[in-house]
């Protein structure tokens, strides 16, 4: 494949670079993974995960 038969595409969102695709491809809105999976970072991911783990009505007692 020849390099100029790509382009570019950029998040819909935030305007960050993803990659190159074939220029005859059609993409649709395209987003990052940060954009499509919006996790807190830092000191807020821990209390995030808390919630999101609290929240499941699970069950999983492990007996030895």
């Amino acid at each position: 494949m020849n390099i100029y038969d790509t382009k570019s595409i950029y998040c819909s969102k935030c305007g960050k670079f993803i990659g190159e695709i074939d220029f005859d491809a059609v993409v649709i809105l395209p987003k990052c993974g940060k954009c499509v999976d919006p996790i807190p970072e830092g000191d807020d991911k821990m209390s995030y995960l808390k919630s999101r783990y609290s929240n499941q009505q699970t069950e999983n007692i492990l007996v030895h």
